[in-house]
């Protein structure tokens, strides 16, 4: 049974329209907590990115959403999002520096460390991705599923303890998709996987929501 006092993600009737009037999330309930590894699925369109981009302030709203008892704007948004970590689904909207070096040592650089911890961090991030042979090496220059490993490390180099993935598994080869999920079980920090792959999901994950036209209409445990 989870502890009530480790709930990490907390939102209440968070509803969001696009600019044009589409009604993107509409009155969504969700609880989550430290430990979990939690599935979001549900069909193109259905609202799963727009609602990830709120729980680290990227998207607000007036709705009740609380991030590790804190609400996401202001003062709070440097805190939360070192501790809310979002990989895209696209590893290139991610990677955009020089190096994979400059890349996963963006996000301690920007969090004011000094550069002895930003260069141990950059270490132990790429090597927990089996990418330390990558520090010198340009993304555009890498294979799609190395680039998702440095974009995970980008990510794992702020020490994140709410880890979040937008179709983590897009555009993989069948061995490179196996080589993610191995990686990403190896994780011990909170997830939310959101995508299409099922078999990713069912494989990672204890808890399955699924999101159809802006409203969750099944939240399930698995493999408990």
């Amino acid at each position: 049974m989870t502890n009530i006092e480790s709930k990490i993600v907390e939102i209440r009737k968070l509803t969001y329209a696009y600019p044009d009037g589409t009604m993107a999330l509409d009155g969504i309930d969700l609880d989550i907590f430290e430990g979990e590894n939690v599935g979001l699925v549900g069909p193109n369109g259905a609202g799963k990115s727009t609602l990830l981009l709120h729980l680290n302030g990227i998207l607000r709203t007036d709705s009740a959403v609380s991030i590790f008892g804190l609400t996401p704007e202001g003062s709070n948004l440097p805190l939360i999002r070192s501790m809310v970590g979002i990989v895209f689904q696209d590893p290139d909207d991610q990677l955009f520096m020089p190096t994979s070096f400059d890349d996963v040592a963006f996000g301690p650089l920007s969090m004011g460390l000094g550069a002895d911890e930003v260069r141990a961090r950059v270490e132990k991030a790429l090597l927990d991705v089996s990418m330390s042979d990558a520090s010198d090496r340009i993304a555009h220059h890498m294979s799609v599923g190395e680039k998702r490993r440095v974009s995970i490390a980008s990510v794992l180099s702020m020490n994140p303890r709410l880890l979040i993935l937008d179709e983590p598994s897009a555009n993989l080869d069948p061995d490179g998709r196996r080589s993610l999920i191995e990686l990403l079980k190896g994780m011990n920090v909170t997830k939310i996987i959101a995508g299409h792959d099922l078999e990713l999901v069912n494989e990672l994950c204890q808890r399955v929501i699924r999101i159809d036209a802006g409203k969750i209409v099944s939240d399930t445990l698995i493999n408990a």
